[in-house]
C-alpha cells in the first residue's frame, strides 16, 4: 500500500520532459492514460497538481520511474577536470563551463561536478578512476568560503595563494587545489592530508573547501549523460 497516494505533489513536475524523450505524442500519453490532450497540458503545466497514483501510471507508460516524472532535473554544472598521471594528479577549474551533467540520481541543485581521467599510457593504481565523476558542493566554491561540513572528511580545496606541491611527479611545482581530509589549525589557517597520495599541507590560507559527495565510476550505467555547452 502506497501511504502517499492521495498526497500531492506541490511542485513543478518532469511530465512534459518525459514525453519528449519517450517518443510518443501528446495524443498517444493521453489515449493511454485515459484523459483528454486538454487534461493532460494542464497536468504538464502544473496547473493540475500531480498526485502519486497518476505519477506512477504516466511512468508505466513512458517507461521511466517515478521520480523521474514528479521531480525537474536539473543540469550539474562540470566546474573542473581532473587528470591522473604515474605519479601526478593535476587539478584544474574550468574558466568558462564546457560541459553539465543530467544525472537521473542525482536531482539535487548545489552539485558540482568534477571529470576524470587518466594519461594515456596510465597502468598504476588509479586506472579505474578513468572517466569518473566526482560531485561536490558548488556553494563554497561560488561564495568562496570554508564549508565546515569538510572538517575531518575528504574535500576539495583551493589555497588564496600557490604552494607547493609534493607528489613526486610534480614535486616542486606550484599548485592551488588539492584534495584530502581538512583539518582546522589556529589563526584561521588549515591543513590538508590525502592518505591515498601521501601528500600532507599545513599551514594553507584557504579561498574555498568543498566536501566530497561521492563518486560514480561509470556515469554510463548511472543514468548519468554529460552535454557539451
Amino acid at each position: 500500500m502506497n501511504i502517499l497516494t492521495d498526497s500531492m505533489v506541490n511542485m513543478t513536475n518532469n511530465l512534459q520532459n518525459c514525453i519528449k524523450k519517450s517518443g510518443m505524442t501528446v495524443t498517444e500519453v493521453a489515449a493511454a492514460k485515459g484523459v483528454t490532450q486538454a487534461t493532460l497540458h494542464r497536468v504538464k503545466s502544473g496547473k493540475v497538481k500531480l498526485n502519486i497514483v497518476d505519477a506512477e501510471h504516466y511512468a508505466r507508460i513512458l517507461g521511466v520511474n517515478v521520480q523521474q516524472v514528479l521531480f525537474e532535473a536539473k543540469p550539474i554544472p562540470v566546474i573542473g577536470k581532473c587528470v591522473i598521471g604515474e605519479k601526478t594528479i593535476k587539478r584544474t577549474l574550468h574558466a568558462k563551463q564546457r560541459y553539465e551533467i543530467y544525472a537521473d540520481a542525482y536531482t539535487w541543485s548545489g552539485r558540482a561536478a568534477w571529470l576524470w581521467e587518466t594519461e594515456k599510457p596510465y597502468q598504476g593504481l588509479w586506472y579505474d578512476w578513468h572517466g569518473a565523476i566526482s560531485f561536490t558542493r558548488m556553494d563554497p566554491i561560488v561564495d568562496k568560503y570554508i564549508d565546515t561540513d569538510c572538517y575531518q572528511h575528504n574535500a576539495v580545496v583551493k589555497s588564496k595563494t600557490p604552494f607547493t606541491c609534493k607528489l613526486d611527479g610534480q614535486k616542486g611545482s606550484k599548485i592551488q587545489i588539492t584534495a584530502g581530509v581538512l583539518y582546522p589549525q589556529p589563526r584561521g589557517l588549515y591543513s590538508v592530508h590525502n592518505g591515498k597520495t601521501n601528500e600532507l599541507y599545513t599551514d594553507l590560507d584557504l579561498e574555498w573547501a568543498t566536501p566530497t559527495l561521492s563518486v560514480v565510476h561509470r556515469p554510463d550505467l548511472c543514468g548519468i549523460h554529460i552535454n557539451e555547452i
